[in-house]
């Protein structure tokens, strides 16, 4: 069996082609090679934003390789594929300022027991007004609805307390804390684990 099967087949429902995505106030789009400077140089070399990452605000020539690398994949297929979005104000949120104020991503992390992964990341500016909370709630739509996932994690630093709120604003659970896993400028960090069924997602969206 390959991974190109049904949602009915209990599977993911591969290949998943990257699209668009409109919410009421943002646009989600594939992000591009062009997205890449002005994405470093507005958030992602910020301190008080990359300290929760997995790389030095001062080193950016590795993560634009891997980013390139995943920037050129335009669909999913197989475990290990991930899409990142561009996250940008619409025109109804009355702002003619289109810049990317974060990006989000999704990762296929076992097609056979339908299990994927979600991250973002937003610029500070922009934090408290739900545009994450927006955002993350459409990937998550697409990640069950589409793609039929069972199951959608998250892997936070454990000292991010905003990531917290919001995977708890997303309905998601804590289901795990891995002491000491990543090591970031020197210093060890926890690691947080969060996760969501689908049945849970479904229940919140109805409600």
């Amino acid at each position: 069996m390959t991974s190109e099967t049904t949602i009915g087949a209990g599977l993911l429902a591969l290949p998943f082609e990257t699209r668009e995505i409109a919410t009421e106030r943002l646009r989600l789009r594939p992000l591009t090679k062009a997205d890449l400077e002005h994405r470093s140089e507005n958030y992602q070399k910020r301190t008080d934003v990359v300290r929760y990452l997995r790389w030095e605000a001062h080193d950016h020539d590795e993560p634009a390789k891997n980013l390139e690398k995943r920037i050129a994949l335009e669909r999913l297929s197989r475990d290990g594929d991930g899409l990142i979005f561009a996250v940008e104000l619409s025109a109804t949120d009355g702002s003619t300022d289109h810049r990317v104020i974060g990006d989000v991503s999704i990762s296929v992390k076992s097609a056979k027991d339908a299990q994927m992964e979600i991250g973002w990341v937003f610029h500070p500016a922009v934090h408290g007004r739900g545009f994450a909370t927006e955002a993350t709630t459409a990937l998550l739509g697409i990640a069950f609805g589409e793609l039929g996932a069972h199951r959608v994690y998250a892997e936070l630093d454990a000292a991010n307390e905003a990531s917290a709120r919001l995977c708890e604003i997303l309905g998601m659970t804590r289901e795990a804390l891995l002491r000491e896993r990543d090591n970031i400028e020197g210093e060890w960090h926890d690691v947080a684990i969060f996760g969501l069924l689908e049945s849970e997602f479904t229940a919140a969206q109805q409600s």
